[in-house]
């Protein structure tokens, strides 16, 4: 018997319905929404291509969703066919051990799950920034305003500045009331500025009334007053106040982890950052957690495997899918610890997984 041939054609199979599986949720997916928001779209008489581009840009978001119901219904599939086949109760006859297939779309598992991770954390949030602006411009049909005026907002600059300003004024590019924190390497801070008004001159920031507190690493505190403070060290320019902020769901990890040390020296709440942050890495375990699940259930069943499989990914889906979403709801609200909001349902999830591949003979 080849072994190879075997796990080629499993491997292939489970790959190929895996694929189905994708392309017709997403679709579904699409449908829906297609058909949830065209009174919108008529109304506002969104052309073809600019919906066409929006679903476009609203497609790796759900690939990324649907990618783990998409894997146990492949694995329900394959293993539904080779069973109806008799080709299960074949490779037994043989000698073989089929656990040596479920390790092996086990390990497959593991594989999708790690492209889930890089594909969220590239093509899935350059798509969403992209969503952002299209959906803005092209289907709410929201006049581009340049926003010129801005209050009580941080801001985290270059060189590790850190500012809170309470008045901006973007078209004589002034603050009025504004405080400046600059942390080092150990993001300790070093340095706070309060000062009472900023004005910007030969690129430069020229702050007034402004008060001067430095910190040494004995935490000794050194206090100046100045009535003319010149800081031509600051990078950041009138225009960069006015940007728009990216919501987290455009950033990746990396952005979100230094988003969020910045935001927590500055005072910030980053219960919801760090939510999302720990969550862009439970998410794609998920797959694994469902695979080891299903596979034992996908070489049991018998009569109406297929279609008693595909009702367990769904019910699965969307038990799963509800824990995530109350869980990450009592992170962000400050009822649960961030961590344990995103690690939980794969917690309870992987629990399940233990006891169903002990306890299912095969």
């Amino acid at each position: 018997m080849n072994m190879k041939v075997i796990y080629s054609y499993v491997q292939k199979n489970f790959l190929r319905y895996l694929l189905f599986s994708m392309l017709v949720l997403v679709f579904i997916y699409i449908i829906i929404n297609l058909f949830d928001n065209l009174g919108k779209y008529l109304a506002r008489s969104v052309v073809f291509k600019d919906i066409v581009i929006y679903y476009l840009y609203l497609t790796p978001s759900y690939i990324t969703l649907l990618i783990p119901v998409a894997a146990i219904i492949g694995a329900f599939f394959i293993f539904g066919f080779m069973t109806k086949n008799r080709e299960i109760i074949a490779l037994k006859a043989s000698g073989f051990d089929v656990n040596r297939l479920m390790i092996m779309i086990f390990l497959t598992g593991i594989g999708i799950s790690i492209a889930t991770f890089v594909f969220q954390e590239t093509v899935g949030v350059w798509a969403q920034g992209r969503l952002f602006e299209h959906k803005s411009e092209k289907i709410d049909k929201r006049p581009v305003k340049i926003q010129e005026h801005r209050r009580n907002f941080f801001f985290y600059g270059e060189n590790n500045w850190i500012y809170f300003i309470k008045d901006f004024d973007g078209k004589t590019s002034r603050i009025n009331n504004a405080v400046l924190w600059n942390l080092d390497k150990g993001q300790r801070i070093v340095k706070r500025i309060d000062a009472a008004a900023g004005e910007y001159h030969d690129d430069a920031w020229i702050f007034s009334n402004a008060v001067i507190r430095d910190f040494d690493t004995a935490g000794t505190e050194t206090i100046a007053r100045v009535a003319v403070l010149t800081m031509p060290e600051l990078v950041e320019k009138p225009a960069d106040f006015l940007k728009r902020v990216r919501p987290i769901e455009e950033m990746n990890f990396i952005e979100i982890a230094r988003f969020v040390q910045r935001k927590s020296k500055a005072g910030e709440n980053v219960a919801k950052e760090e939510v999302e942050l720990n969550y862009r890495f439970s998410f794609p375990l998920i797959t694994i957690i469902l695979l080891v699940i299903c596979l034992p259930l996908s070489l049991v069943l018998r009569k109406g495997g297929i279609a008693i499989g595909l009702g367990i990914s769904i019910i699965l889906a969307f038990i799963y899918w509800g824990l995530i979403q109350s869980c990450r709801a009592y992170g962000v609200a400050g009822l649960m610890t961030p961590l344990l909001a995103a690690w939980l349902p794969n917690i309870i999830f992987g629990a399940v997984a233990v006891v169903f591949a002990a306890a299912i003979r095969r």
